[in-house]
């Protein structure tokens, strides 16, 4: 793989990754700001903000899974962290600093696999009729996997001359937060 490759893959996957960032900071800034801002989507429109609520979560987990599959599928290259890392080894560039970021994002992809595999990307009969809860986890555990991601593309562009990009905030006009700020108006 020509280094310009290597840019051109990077750019794209870390594109990628920023619009799961701006899905997570969207669900957020709507569903976890507070209770003034819970009291204000239940007053507006609760059914609305309750499917959309369950919209973001799965979007989120669905890309969250994505962007950690394994390198190929299919005899089809994806395009993950896993692929990332391939292209880095065979350049020369990987670190062990981006091997342990990687374990944990592939430690979170671990959390919501199942929950992926069985209620979003299919409906698995037996879980679906028992009601079954998966791929709960903690608040940390999802703030964490966002700090790797961010850590992620932080190494691996040094790694191959490109500067970092902090995509940890990504609100701009007529973001979720402007839509709180009309609805509690």
């Amino acid at each position: 793989m020509k280094q310009t490759e290597l840019h051109e893959l990077f750019s794209c996957f870390r594109e990628q990754c920023i619009w799961l960032r701006c899905c997570y900071n969207t669900y957020i800034n709507i569903f976890e700001s507070g209770d003034n801002i819970k009291e204000v989507l239940k007053n507006s429109a609760p059914i609305f903000f309750h499917d959309l609520n369950i919209i973001l979560v799965e979007y989120i987990i669905l890309q969250i899974c994505k962007i950690s599959d394994p390198a190929e599928s299919w005899g089809h290259k994806n395009l993950t962290s896993d692929g990332m890392n391939i292209a880095l080894k065979e350049k020369g560039l990987m670190t062990e600093e981006i091997e342990n970021i990687s374990s944990e994002l592939k430690h979170y992809r671990d959390l919501i696999k199942e929950s992926r595999n069985k209620l979003i990307s299919h409906l698995d009969r037996r879980t679906v009729l028992n009601d079954v809860t998966m791929g709960e986890n903690s608040k940390e555990e999802v703030e964490n996997f966002f700090e790797s991601l961010q850590l992620y593309f932080d190494a691996v562009g040094i790694a191959i001359g490109i500067e970092p990009l902090d995509f940890r905030s990504t609100a701009g006009p007529g973001d979720a937060l402007d839509l709180v700020k009309k609805l509690k108006g």
